[in-house]
């Protein structure tokens, strides 16, 4: 009877970790290093992942949340990574391309 309560709390845990885009990160484009140039840096942006399914989807997903969030409308990624046991992380750029 423990099991199933265990197994149920486990996947809602789960679930509550997963990252969604704000309507403002949907629209940040992600740019190659030749774009970038013609933009501004607003600030570097880092995240980790440790927890959760989708640790790198999540992971580009809070950072480039995070982007939005300093105003940001490009987004480059300098570096990722994931590990098994310490999970995803990106590093990039958040940008103002344009206008």
């Amino acid at each position: 009877m423990l099991k199933p309560v265990l197994i149920c709390a486990a996947l809602v845990l789960l679930a509550g970790c997963a990252t969604t885009l704000t309507g403002a990160a949907e629209k940040v484009q992600i740019v190659t290093a030749t774009q970038k140039e013609k933009c501004q840096t607003i600030k570097l942006v880092t995240f980790n992942q440790r927890l959760g399914p989708d640790k790198p989807g999540n992971a580009m997903k809070a950072a480039l949340n995070e982007a939005a969030a300093a105003g940001g409308n490009a987004f480059y990624v300098v570096s990722t990574s994931t590990d098994w046991a310490e999970g995803a992380s990106v590093l990039g750029e958040a940008l103002r391309c344009g206008g």
